[in-house]
């Protein structure tokens, strides 16, 4: 990710500690940006672009993440990612209100989001290949989704309930589509 784009993410976070997304005006974000026309042309490239900031923030704090059991290792890099996200925690909160309230909106993400959650298997070792690998994506994606509802709701520093939930999510999905993560 180039230091443009992370700019350009920071001060869309920045403003959404203030404003709602609906508030949130293109221009005032890349007024400044050199770069900008390549790869920010609109409001939904910018949700785009906070994603592959986070990814990008991901792929940084998992660079020492042990080598262990598949299950343990998808906890601690989805955990990282939560971490990441409770940096800018009011931001993502002001992110999903929006997205609740027009969820026909945040189809366009979901290929950001997959992007993401193959990013998220492959950080933790995961094989993603053939008809297996495609039900371990989409059982990543329901654990991020049920444990990101839970994170909302989390106010502790420590994040355990989060914690909790995300280990739950974890062995039932591996129980639901019969695929090892132990």
């Amino acid at each position: 990710m180039n230091k443009e784009n992370i700019n350009i993410a920071l001060k869309t976070l920045k403003l959404l500690k203030k404003k709602s997304w609906s508030e949130v005006k293109l221009k005032e974000i890349i007024r400044n940006s050199k770069k900008h026309k390549k790869s920010i042309k609109t409001k939904n490239d910018l949700l785009k672009n906070i994603n592959r900031y986070v990814d990008y923030l991901l792929k940084k704090e998992t660079s020492f993440i042990e080598k262990s059991s598949t299950k343990d290792m998808l906890f601690e890099v989805i955990m990282t990612r939560f971490d990441v996200l409770q940096k800018y925690r009011n931001s993502f909160l002001t992110l999903f209100e929006f997205i609740k309230s027009k969820p026909q909106k945040s189809i366009i993400l979901i290929p950001s989001f997959l992007e993401s959650m193959f990013l998220t298997a492959s950080l933790a070792d995961i094989e993603i290949k053939g008809i297996k690998g495609s039900l371990t994506i989409k059982g990543i994606f329901i654990i991020y989704i049920a444990t990101y509802l839970e994170w909302m709701n989390d106010t502790s520093k420590s994040l355990e309930k989060t914690m909790t939930a995300l280990d739950k999510y974890l062995n039932t999905v591996s129980k639901i589509f019969n695929f090892s993560i132990k």
